[in-house]
């Protein structure tokens, strides 16, 4: 392996009500808490819930074991978010793996990655939705 770029341009946010609309291929998605925010009154992301990968993201979105937590997890007047950075299925579990590492979601708790990262240096450089995500950040390998 060698050090690595990856820039997603991530695509969002959609609701459970408009998952059809998600993109049927090969990326990353990031499932968001989202609630109202007292200031604007209007909903916006509060908390990057979960991250996984699929050569499907909405497939994954839709089947994901975890499902039923994220939805449990959610206060009155709070929704589920998605969003998707596509990518090819040679960079999707690297990508993935730095995102879980660098943010450490709450629903990711059982990841081999969020302690871990079993690939050479990674730089991410986020774009498009990035509401609680951390524009540019680099993962260093550590097995």
């Amino acid at each position: 392996m060698t050090d690595q770029i990856l820039s997603p341009k991530i695509l969002g946010y959609w609701t459970d009500e408009h998952r059809r609309e998600i993109p049927d291929a090969s990326g990353i998605f990031l499932v968001f808490r989202a609630g109202i925010d007292p200031d604007t009154k209007t909903m916006e992301v509060q908390e990057l819930l979960y991250v996984g990968e699929h050569r499907s993201a909405r497939y994954g979105i839709e089947n994901d074991a975890t499902r039923t937590t994220w939805q449990a997890f959610l206060q009155p007047d709070e929704e589920l978010w998605y969003a998707v950075g596509l990518c090819s299925y040679l960079h999707r579990d690297r990508l993935a793996a730095a995102m879980i590492n660098a943010h450490k979601p709450r629903f990711n708790d059982h990841s081999e990655y969020l302690d871990r990262f079993p690939f050479d240096e990674t730089t991410v450089h986020v774009s498009g939705k990035k509401d609680k995500l951390r524009s540019i950040f680099t993962v260093q390998r550590s097995d």
